[in-house]
């Protein structure tokens, strides 16, 4: 069994309402086996820099951790050799623990000009698990989908129902945007990424992918991707096609 752990960098917010150019949707899928482990290992790095193995550790918590940025963070160092310790302990744990990454990116302008009607976060979820079904029949096993229910920027709304929806019509039937995807056994689960290590890892994995993306930047600038995100990356699907051409990236 395999469990794909879900999480969001950019919005779904408007452009003209301050929103970003784009939404991510990254998947850390997790062989059951290894669950335990990974566990472990994590909250072996949160114990020792904050005695807590409980504290949430994500993207934007590590990176203005950094106590020569002025942001304010969670779990914020004030000595820059300690910060540089766990950036170390963390990348080198992300680097090594047994995960697969898929990732959907939306570009929202392009996107709502065509579909102006249409969720890009639906849409972003559905590409996400047509990815995970063809990881699912190459490995000839089922899956879940566990996702943070919270879905926004600044007020988070919670979208279960609609989601719930989503998943499970992609499960018995074929659509416009997808096919079928029988091997995810289970409709979404839900948990906050702070009472899941999994999402604080797809979180940790999907950031560097948004940045590159509406920095526009090539995969080698910015070494949390090259270094971090692009080894465990096995699929990335990006929609609308048409305006790759526009992007360093797909350079």
């Amino acid at each position: 069994m395999y469990i794909m752990y879900i999480d969001e960098s950019g919005d779904t917010i408007s452009l003209s309402q301050g929103g970003k150019n784009f939404l991510v949707l990254t998947g850390c899928i997790i062989e059951e086996k290894d669950k335990l482990t990974i566990e472990r290992k994590s909250r072996i790095i949160k114990r020792r820099f904050y005695q807590n193995p409980d504290i949430e550790i994500k993207s934007n918590f590590l990176r203005y951790a950094n106590p020569d940025l002025k942001q304010d963070s969670p779990i914020k160092l004030k000595d820059r050799q300690k910060y540089d310790e766990l950036e170390m302990d963390v990348t080198k744990f992300l680097q090594t623990i047994p995960v697969s990454l898929f990732s959907t990116v939306i570009h929202k302008r392009v996107f709502w000009s065509k579909y102006p009607a249409k969720s890009a976060y639906e849409l972003a979820y559905i590409l996400l698990c047509q990815q995970f079904q063809k990881f699912l029949e190459a490995n000839k096993s089922l899956g879940i989908c566990i996702i943070d229910p919270r879905e926004g920027r600044v007020e988070k709304s919670y979208i279960g129902t609609d989601l719930d929806k989503v998943h499970d019509a992609i499960r018995w039937k074929s659509g416009g945007f997808w096919r079928r995807c029988p091997r995810i056994i289970e409709r979404v689960l839900f948990s906050s990424s702070d009472k899941t290590i999994g999402i604080q890892l797809a979180d940790l994995y999907c950031y560097p992918i948004f940045h590159l993306f509406e920095y526009n930047k090539t995969q080698n600038e910015y070494w949390r991707f090259k270094d971090i995100t692009l080894p465990k990356l096995r699929g990335l699907k990006f929609f609308p096609r048409s305006s790759k051409k526009d992007l360093r990236y797909f350079s």
